[in-house]
């Protein structure tokens, strides 16, 4: 816990942050926090294709770390940091398509206008996140994971304050509604990013790691984290695009009662599943560490020890969420009857699937820790394309039982993946991948 306890309270304050932007949103009615629960996905999901790539920076900072080479880690995190310039050419590419990916959905009207609008905003965040990823990734990696945590909760500060001028307009600011919530996150992601590369560039972690010396673009570093990255980008798009697909066109096709229903609860799974994503970095760092010594038992008994915590974690959130989420949705966000029923039905199904999600996110650290981006890559494939949205559609669309039914198909592919990951990690099918493709001296920059 060492490692992954601040990782655990950096993203639960960024899960809270992003709960209550929800529930700002949602004050401004249906339709706004039904877009906002789409388009905002669907931002996340389309920025993975770079942003996966980047995050194997922790995978190759760690295991330097752990093999005695210091003075690689600070090299790594620089070419994580150029790949986000790659982001600029996918927002780029992406805002004309905005309107014609949304009118797609066939959502209604005033939906689609809103999902429009907040996810042009959110992609200026786009080279920010790609920073973000690699300094957050470094720290991490040479266990400094304090430091994102404590930067992380100021941004987290700064996007709520913003969130309540500008979704509201006060102190004589415009009512921005929908807008303002995009602007307010988008100005916040800034904010870390400059944090983290103050202190990344400081007087300690250049001495230690000579953060301004190993700054010039390395051809052959950036091939690394590209070979490795690459399957891991694939793999995290392919996971996301999923459920983006899942909440877009089986979900939204029911309306925005159904599409605002679904968006809640997944607000109050996040409060469960993201500390478990803490978790996930966490071991993922520390799995490369262990690696880097070629502790291989230790390493396994680390993960072991992550599934444990984020399976009880899970489980009681889960319930709590089961036995009082009508309660919860209904003084919380201020919704209509029909939504507060659809969604404490979604939560009550979500808490059968906590144990074996759990199971799912640390195995998944744990497997990119180890390089295994490849493998991953396939199954995730498989799994999302073959499993989870086939069994969505049959409930919900073939057999009539419409989003609650989208769950239930869900909940049987959560179920079915936790075996195949586990499996995958205690097989140990990983445990001779070489993740450098050059010789790594122990000395010289």
């Amino acid at each position: 816990m060492g490692m992954s306890g601040p990782i655990i309270l950096g993203m639960l304050s960024y899960t809270i942050m992003e709960f209550f932007d929800k529930v700002m949103v949602s004050y401004v009615g249906t339709d706004a926090l039904a877009a906002v629960g789409s388009a905002g996905i669907g931002s996340y999901t389309l920025c993975t294709l770079y942003m996966g790539v980047i995050s194997v920076v922790s995978t190759f900072v760690a295991q330097c770390y752990g093999r005695g080479d210091t003075h690689l880690c600070a090299r790594y995190c620089w070419q994580g940091i150029y790949l986000s310039v790659v982001g600029v050419v996918f927002a780029a590419a992406l805002w004309p398509l905005a309107a014609p990916l949304f009118n797609a959905m066939n959502h209604p009207p005033q939906v689609t206008l809103y999902e429009i609008q907040y996810f042009r905003i959110r992609l200026f965040s786009y080279f920010f996140i790609g920073c973000n990823t690699a300094m957050v990734g470094f720290f991490q990696a040479v266990d400094r994971p304090r430091i994102p945590m404590y930067i992380a909760i100021a941004g987290n500060v700064v996007n709520l304050a913003l969130n309540y001028v500008l979704i509201f307009g006060r102190f004589g600011l415009p009512r921005l509604e929908v807008s303002g919530a995009a602007i307010a996150t988008v100005i916040a992601i800034a904010f870390q990013t400059l944090l983290l590369a103050m202190v990344f560039l400081g007087p300690r972690f250049n001495e230690w790691y000579q953060t301004r010396s190993t700054c010039r673009f390395d051809w052959d570093r950036m091939r690394e984290l590209v070979h490795v990255g690459l399957p891991a980008a694939v793999s995290m798009f392919l996971d996301v695009a999923n459920w983006w697909i899942f909440i877009a066109f089986i979900v939204g096709r029911f309306g925005a009662v159904q599409l605002a229903a679904n968006t809640i609860a997944l607000s109050f799974m996040h409060v469960c599943f993201m500390p478990a994503f803490g978790l996930n970095q966490g071991i993922a760092a520390i799995v490369g560490q262990w690696l880097g010594r070629r502790d291989i038992p230790r390493a396994k008994a680390r993960a072991y020890t992550a599934i444990r915590i984020a399976t009880c974690y899970m489980v009681f959130m889960g319930g709590i969420f089961a036995i009082f989420g009508g309660i919860l949705i209904r003084h919380i966000f201020n919704a209509d009857p029909e939504v507060v029923w659809l969604g404490h039905k979604m939560l009550m199904l979500a808490a059968c699937f906590q144990a074996f999600d759990a199971v799912n996110i640390i195995c998944m650290g744990a497997l990119r820790g180890a390089g295994d981006t490849r493998w991953m890559m396939y199954i995730t494939f498989l799994m999302s394309y073959c499993v989870c949205l086939p069994l969505a559609y049959l409930f919900a669309v073939v057999l009539g039982m419409e989003s609650f039914g989208a769950w239930i198909g869900a909940t049987i592919f959560i179920t079915i993946l936790s075996g195949v990951l586990f499996l995958r990690f205690y097989n140990e099918g990983w445990r001779n991948i070489n993740i450098f493709i050059h010789t790594v001296p122990k000395t010289g920059l």
